[in-house]
């Protein structure tokens, strides 16, 4: 079996195996099934709708001395739901999955996503969609087409941060294996990217709360919402009053809260299952919300 831990080297050495949370894998490969529903309000109208199911594996998982290596394979995607105006928009959405649906990825010892060892064959998919699937959208040469061509260009040529910022993915990978210390609460700060604000990213202050050290189950909780203050605060206050107040005419009252339930096996620290909700709101007349589902279908492998 390999042994694949995400293991902290500045823990203190009193603590003991049992007070680390380590990822030692599985014989075979895992598959998580995953359920994503998200609604965007407005006045009152539901202006998206949708929900998704996806089926992600994981597989060849491999260790070395400078980290460790994993693949993730995303075989099914199926919109279950949607707006019938957003309708025409969800082929064109899963043509953007399409080059990260096979990732190679390199992990550090911490568990950090340090390079996508397949990128050069992530980028050639990209590219060959714009000579074909794409070719409208190339040959259009508007603004909002090349700002759309703009942001593949840039998450396909180096898929990191695409990874790393992306809340499926820090579901996925959470980022506290080896530090998970047993019945214990810690102070934690996170950044979450704006499901509003086009490339905003909100910092938000919480706490994670470790439980079942004793048993064969481990539940990890974090909650986190933002403050009323910081750098992004007097951006949002001008962008609120400029694009939306006119439209929404309530005044801003800025609200952003993650919750997050991580349930694994104690002894393997393999994921079971997550459940995840996600609010951000400018105020009652304009929210966003998202609830995301991960299920391990081969719960023997715990």
């Amino acid at each position: 079996m390999s042994r694949f831990k995400f293991f902290d080297e500045e823990i203190k050495q009193e603590e003991t195996f049992k007070d680390k949370l380590e990822y030692l894998g599985g014989p075979n490969d895992l598959n998580y099934v995953i359920m994503q529903q998200q609604k965007t309000v407005a006045n009152g109208q539901a202006i998206s709708d949708t929900e998704t199911k996806m089926l992600w594996q994981l597989e060849n998982i491999k260790n070395d001395k400078e980290g460790y290596q994993l693949y993730l394979n995303q075989k099914e995607h199926d919109v279950l739901k949607t707006n019938s105006q957003l309708q025409e928009l969800v082929g064109f959405a899963k043509l953007f999955n399409a080059p990260t649906s096979r990732l190679h990825l390199r992990f550090n010892k911490t568990g950090k996503v340090i390079s996508v060892l397949n990128q050069s064959e992530i980028l050639a998919i990209w590219q060959n969609m714009k000579e074909n699937e794409l070719l409208s959208l190339v040959n259009a040469n508007s603004n909002e087409s090349n700002l759309i061509l703009k942001a593949g260009d840039k998450d396909f040529s180096d898929s990191v941060p695409l990874v790393n910022d992306g809340i499926l993915y820090q579901l996925l990978f959470p980022s506290f294996y080896g530090i998970a210390n047993r019945n214990h609460v810690t102070k934690v700060q996170r950044d979450f990217r704006s499901n509003i604000f086009n490339e905003k990213r909100i910092e938000l202050s919480g706490e994670r709360i470790v439980e079942g050290g004793g048993t064969d189950e481990l539940m990890v909780r974090e909650n986190f919402i933002n403050g009323k203050r910081g750098d992004y605060t007097q951006e949002i206050l001008k962008t609120y009053n400029t694009q939306y107040k006119p439209i929404f005419i309530a005044d801003l009252d800025y609200m952003y809260r993650v919750n997050i339930d991580y349930k694994f096996f104690n002894h393997s620290g393999i994921l079971k299952n997550v459940e995840c909700e996600v609010e951000e709101r400018l105020n009652d007349n304009f929210y966003f919300k998202s609830h995301y589902s991960f299920k391990l279908k081969n719960e023997q492998y715990g």
